[in-house]
């Protein structure tokens, strides 16, 4: 599969692996490297002999949002908000989390189906202290994960907070010593490629029918 420079990808079986490939960044966001993104995954979608995407980011970061000196736009928004219809509506994504995951990197996160985290891990949304609203449907996402009351405060306050906290909140579905996110994420690739894809996808279907029927209106109203 092509990638550009911001991007390092590879399929083993059915396994395509999407890295964030900008480590002296942190794999912060930029209009290129999202657009890259977006296209790896639609490509991955597309592809019959890939059964699940797997997203993480190469160095000490999972990414930390949206690249500061990068310019906000209204198509960069757009992006993220098309990346995160991708991933919610297609074959099963998990995430491998090391570093810091902030901002539009911890919604990207959220959009794939299940996160794996590094023990070292650190979260934050700090959209709302910097005068913006969240993206990739993280206001539909946050309250199904965690209730509502704990989704305000950390959307209102940007307070940064540990893997250990994500997992007891729901956030995170397995913690890993940091030398071994990898294995355990790909081997928990190992075990769902085993699965009839035609199940995993009825699963994923149905499960979002019921607790996220207006993720597309809310991905609307984020990018307005």
């Amino acid at each position: 599969m092509n990638a550009g420079a911001d991007l390092v990808c590879q399929r083993q079986g059915g396994l395509l692996e999407i890295a964030l490939n900008r480590p002296d960044r942190l794999n912060a966001l930029t209009p290129q490297s999202a657009q890259a993104l977006l296209h790896a995954v639609r490509q991955g979608q597309d592809d019959p002999a890939v059964r699940l995407l797997l997203i993480r980011g190469e160095g000490r970061a999972f990414c930390a949002g949206k690249d500061r000196d990068a310019p906000a736009s209204a198509a960069f928004v757009a992006t993220l908000q098309q990346l995160a219809a991708a991933l919610v509506d297609g074959k099963p994504a998990i995430a491998a989390v090391q570093g810091w995951a902030v901002g539009a990197g911890l919604e990207l996160a959220l959009n794939c189906d299940v996160v794996f985290a590094s023990e070292d891990a650190r979260f934050a949304l700090p959209e709302a202290q910097l005068g913006l609203p969240g993206t990739g449907g993280i206001h539909a996402l946050l309250p199904r994960l965690i209730g509502l009351g704990h989704a305000k405060a950390l959307l209102w306050s940007g307070q940064a907070f540990g893997a250990r906290q994500a997992h007891d909140w729901g956030l995170v579905w397995q913690l890993t010593p940091p030398g071994a996110l990898l294995d355990e994420v790909r081997a928990f690739g190992r075990l769902l490629e085993q699965a009839e894809p035609g199940a995993l996808a009825r699963v994923k279907a149905l499960l979002h029918a019921a607790a996220l029927r207006d993720f597309d209106a809310t991905l609307a109203a984020e990018g307005g």
